[in-house]
């Protein structure tokens, strides 16, 4: 996807970064590109919700 998006651009507005994906879709994100992954419930786990 990062590779896609810089052919349009030109050199003084190409991505250097490509945040995208969680923990569910780690493999994914990568394949794509990501140089920024959020994995926090793989190590954390799931969120308690407040909602009553």
């Amino acid at each position: 996807l990062q590779a896609t998006i810089n052919r349009g651009l030109d050199n003084s507005q190409k991505l250097d970064t490509l945040s995208m994906g969680m923990s569910a879709d780690l493999e994914a994100a990568i394949l794509e590109g990501a140089t920024i992954l959020r994995v926090g419930t793989d190590i954390f786990g799931q969120r308690v919700s407040n909602n009553g």
